[in-house]
């Protein structure tokens, strides 16, 4: 049975925030786990106003160091352990970065009634989900910056239970083996998925990759094509392509040619400048493009 991928806009703004648009941060639910990417100024008050919980954010991920992805993170914490919060929190920042958060939280001091983790990631770098993984991706930006590509995981068919159970395999841990794709052996046999998967039943995880803040990708690892959703930064309009290029930010025209170059289904742009009033403009006659209001939410299937 599919179950629900939840994605909540919860900013979309760069830099600084408007009177509608609050700074640019994402939190996607599944399987009863919230995954936060940035901490920006007021997050948790914008979390509040969705369906979703401050506490069951189980990993928080910093795509970099530059103040608005980042300075909410101080009063999401402070909240956290006021409500008496005891479940371990993992927090992802871009390596080299772990001291530069430990001395932001000392000087913000709060004590915590719960142990957080504080992770430095690399380009590549897997995280394991319920059912899925979290890969960092090296954006190009003028201070170390990762976009994540959330994956659930692929279902290489359906299980028989009935064959499993006639070939004298123990229900349990052998049984989830195979259902990963991997080998077992039960009384010195190999049992190869392939004898208890109906392989006709294949299905393909859903992908969601988080983009800012970056130039375009003049190179990309193969493993973010396809993506069913792509949020990425639009900082700047086309005629500042100058201006998004001396930054290392994205423009328009830029994002559209990446999201067909790596062939996504549905592009959302965010991290928009607070100088553009009216973006309606540039998405006429644009299929599967959408510019998000704060707190828009999308709901997918995980297959």
């Amino acid at each position: 049975m599919a179950d629900n991928i939840n994605i909540y806009f919860l900013g979309t703004s760069a830099s600084t925030p408007t009177k509608s648009r609050n700074l640019t941060s994402l939190l996607i639910n599944y399987r009863g786990s919230n995954y936060l990417f940035d901490a920006s100024e007021n997050v948790q008050q914008q979390i509040l106003k969705t369906s979703q919980s401050i506490q069951k954010i189980k990993s928080i991920f910093i795509t970099h160091f530059h103040g608005d992805h980042y300075y909410g993170i101080l009063g999401l914490l402070s909240s956290m352990s006021l409500l008496k919060r005891e479940d371990e929190l993992n927090i992802y920042v871009p390596f080299g970065y772990k001291n530069f958060l430990e001395n932001f939280l000392k000087a913000g001091g709060i004590n915590l009634s719960f142990k957080i983790n504080i992770l430095q990631i690399k380009s590549n770098q897997k995280i394991k989900i319920d059912n899925g993984v979290i890969t960092s991706v090296k954006l190009d930006h003028t201070v170390p910056s990762y976009g994540y590509c959330f994956k659930v995981n692929n279902k290489i068919g359906k299980f028989n239970k009935q064959k499993a159970i006639k070939l004298k395999i123990p229900e349990g841990p052998l049984f989830s083996k195979l259902q990963e794709g991997k080998s077992i052996k039960v009384d010195g046999k190999v049992i190869k998925p392939s004898q208890v998967m109906d392989l006709s039943f294949k299905k393909q995880g859903k992908k969601i990759l988080y983009f800012t803040d970056t130039a375009v990708l003049k190179k990309h690892p193969k493993f973010i094509e396809s993506p069913d959703v792509l949020v990425h930064e639009c900082t700047f309009l086309d005629e500042e392509k100058e201006k998004a290029k001396l930054k290392k930010h994205s423009s328009f025209s830029e994002v559209v040619s990446f999201s067909k170059k790596i062939k996504a289904k549905e592009l959302y742009l965010v991290h928009v400048s607070s100088r553009y009033k009216d973006l309606e403009a540039n998405l006429k006659n644009k299929k599967n493009i959408s510019l998000p209001e704060d707190l828009f939410s999308l709901e997918i299937k995980d297959y």
